[in-house]
């Protein structure tokens, strides 16, 4: 078992991800870019979970 957290999916969903759970849905969620601010949506195809085929995420 591989500890630690995935790190884009603990920021967009606001709670802690572990790497050894399945992966996590964050399609359909907004961030803001560190740099620029700009807010970014997470789309189907940016989300392991969706690319993996598991399941539907939390946004549909």
């Amino acid at each position: 078992m591989t500890a630690g957290l995935w790190l884009v999916a603990t920021a967009a969903l606001g709670r802690p991800v572990p790497v050894a759970g399945r992966y996590p849905h964050v399609c359909g969620v907004t961030l803001h870019a560190t740099r620029s601010g700009n807010p970014y949506r997470y789309g189907g195809r940016d989300c392991a979970a969706c690319a993996a085929g598991i399941g539907p995420g939390p946004s549909r």
